[in-house]
């Protein structure tokens, strides 16, 4: 009987209570590009998504904004996602311009419910600055404390998990990174690999430009970060708070 309810929980739609949310039975018809909800920011936000489905079939959520997203190409937002319960979720933070965002579903008629969690924080202007001067292809604005431990131009570089910087910890430590990229053809990332700790795939250019502050403890260890890239253009940008 424990084992039936830790499964039943694990299945379960868990979207923190910090977050609005929408719940949509999936069971009642198909949907294409169906409008599930349009939310208005009276100024630049940081918008979190956290995104859960109880159903195995493939559905697809679209955020459309009125202005670009900060790290992105464009207003749009493609999320694609399966079953993801319990401590998984798809979604992630974004920064967006005031104005208009409107959410879509395209989902087949099956058993089961998606949830959509979001949480808005208006962003400190001085701060929306220096990420929107990134977004530009500025890249070189860290944040207060970061410092830069790698930059390089991308044209003519084709790189398969090269590694650019080594980072031995003794004792447990807090640390943060940021990776910030500006191309317009080909493809680039940056992968943190380690004892403890390993990220994958920030700064892309198709994803998001703009890795901004992702902060994580390490435990003692040898730690990379791998840059690959192939085909790119313009610049890549890596700053460590220690």
């Amino acid at each position: 009987m424990l084992m039936e309810q830790v499964t039943m929980e694990k299945d379960k739609i868990r979207i923190p209570s910090r977050f609005e949310k929408m719940i949509v039975d999936l069971s009642d018809r198909t949907r294409t590009d169906e409008l599930l909800f349009t939310r208005e920011l009276e100024a630049p936000s940081s918008v979190g998504f956290f995104i859960q489905s109880d159903s195995e079939n493939e559905k697809q959520i679209k955020v459309i904004s009125d202005f670009e997203i900060l790290g992105r190409k464009g207003n749009e937002i493609i999320l694609s996602l399966g079953k993801i319960t319990g401590n998984s979720s798809t979604g992630g933070t974004n920064i967006m311009q005031a104005g208009k965002y409107s959410v879509y579903l395209t989902s087949k008629k099956s058993e089961g419910k998606i949830g959509i969690g979001y949480q808005e924080t208006a962003q400190e202007p001085s701060e929306f600055e220096r990420l929107y001067k990134i977004h530009k292809g500025d890249l070189n604005n860290p944040p207060e404390e970061y410092v830069e431990i790698y930059s390089t131009n991308l044209s003519g570089l084709n790189y398969k998990d090269e590694v650019v910087y080594t980072l031995s910890v003794e004792t447990m430590k807090n640390i943060g990174l940021s990776v910030y990229t500006f191309s317009e053809q080909g493809s680039v990332s940056v992968d943190f690999i380690g004892e403890s700790q390993c990220f994958i795939g920030l700064g892309n250019p198709e994803h998001n430009r703009i890795c901004d502050q992702l902060e994580t403890t390490l435990s003692p260890g040898e730690y990379q970060l791998k840059l690959n890239c192939e085909n790119s253009d313009g610049q890549i940008y890596i700053f460590l708070k220690q």
